[in-house]
C-alpha cells in the first residue's frame, strides 16, 4: 500500500500494472502525456523502498530530457551492477495505480539490459508531474553527464509546447537563455497546431522560418548529413591526431564501449563504406576461421 502524505487524499493501492506500449499511430505529445497524468494525480504518495523494474513506467517524452540515452554510460552502469549490484536510487512517483520514472533512465537501462530480476531501490517524489518535468530537466543539467546545447534547446522546446511554464523556469529547468525562449513562444505562435509536429527545435526553427526541412530532398539531407560526420570527424582529428588510425583494434575497442548496444547497427552502417573489394577482402579473412 502507498502511504498518503499530509494534505492529500489517499491514493489508490498500487497494482503493478504498466501501460501498454502504444503504436506509431497511438503515440502522444508531451502536453497530452501531462495532461493525463494530472488527470490521474490525487496527490504525493510513498510507497515500498524497492520495486522490480517492471513495475516501473517511462514516459521519456516528459522525463528525459536529453535527446536519447548514452550508450557509453550505460554499459559502464552495468560493469558497476555486475561489480557491486543495486545502484543508487531512482527517482519515481505515483500517479493513480502508475509508479511513473522521473529521474535515472540510465540507470533503469542499464538494470534491464543487465537481466537485474530483483527489486532495486527507488526514492519518491513529492510533488506534482509538472513539478515533475521541471525538476528531471533540472537534475539532468547538472549530473555527471550533463545535456549538450542540443538537448538543452530540445527540452526548452518540449517546455513551451506543453505550455504550461514561465518563461523564467522554463529557461532555469533547460539552462538556456530566457531570450531564446521567448523566442521559441514566437515560432510556437507562428506554427500554430502544427508546431507539436516539430519535435527539435531545429526543424521548428525552420519550419517558423518558413524553411520545410522534410521538403529538402534526399540529396540535401545526404549533403547536410555528410556536414555533421566531417564536423565530427575534424573532432576526432583535433583530440586524437593519428591514434586511433595507426591502433585500429584499439580505436574498435573504444567504439565498441562507447556505442554499447547499438554498435551492431552501427556495424550495419560502416560496411556500406567498404568497397567490393575490401569486403571480399574481409569474408576472405573471416572463412579462413
Amino acid at each position: 500500500m502507498f502511504r498518503r502524505l499530509s494534505g492529500y487524499p489517499c491514493i489508490s493501492r498500487w497494482t503493478g500494472r504498466r501501460r501498454p506500449f502504444q503504436t506509431q499511430g497511438e503515440r502522444m505529445s508531451a502536453g497530452d502525456h501531462l495532461r493525463d497524468l494530472m488527470s490521474q494525480f490525487t496527490g504525493p504518495a510513498q510507497g515500498p523502498s524497492e520495486l522490480r523494474i517492471d513495475n516501473i513506467e517511462t514516459v521519456p517524452e516528459l522525463f528525459q530530457p536529453r535527446g536519447g540515452i548514452s550508450e557509453r554510460h550505460v554499459s559502464d552502469l552495468i560493469k558497476a551492477i555486475k561489480a557491486v549490484g543495486a545502484l543508487d536510487p531512482v527517482t519515481v512517483m505515483v500517479v493513480g495505480n502508475r509508479t511513473i520514472l522521473i529521474d535515472g533512465h540510465h540507470r533503469f537501462e542499464a538494470y534491464g539490459a543487465a537481466r537485474w530480476s530483483t527489486p532495486v531501490p527507488v526514492r519518491y517524489f513529492e510533488g506534482t508531474p509538472e513539478e515533475a518535468v521541471l525538476v528531471a530537466g533540472e537534475v539532468n543539467s547538472k549530473a555527471k553527464l550533463p545535456m549538450d546545447n542540443t538537448d538543452r534547446q530540445n527540452f526548452a522546446w518540449r517546455l513551451v509546447l506543453i505550455d504550461r511554464h514561465s518563461i523564467a523556469r522554463v529557461a532555469r529547468a533547460s539552462g538556456i537563455s530566457a531570450a531564446q525562449v521567448t523566442i521559441m513562444r514566437r515560432a510556437k505562435r507562428t506554427l500554430g497546431q502544427q508546431a507539436g509536429d516539430h519535435v527539435s527545435w531545429f526543424r521548428a526553427r525552420l519550419a517558423a522560418n518558413g524553411k520545410d526541412h522534410e521538403a529538402n530532398g534526399e540529396d540535401e539531407r545526404e549533403q547536410w548529413m555528410q556536414q555533421v560526420a566531417d564536423r565530427y570527424a575534424d573532432e576526432l582529428t583535433k583530440k586524437f591526431s593519428t591514434k586511433l588510425a595507426l591502433n585500429p583494434e584499439v580505436a574498435a575497442m573504444a567504439l565498441a564501449s562507447y556505442f554499447g548496444r547499438k554498435l551492431p547497427e552501427v556495424y550495419g552502417f560502416l560496411r556500406e563504406h567498404l568497397g567490393e573489394d575490401d569486403r571480399r577482402a574481409i569474408e576472405a579473412d573471416n572463412d579462413e576461421f
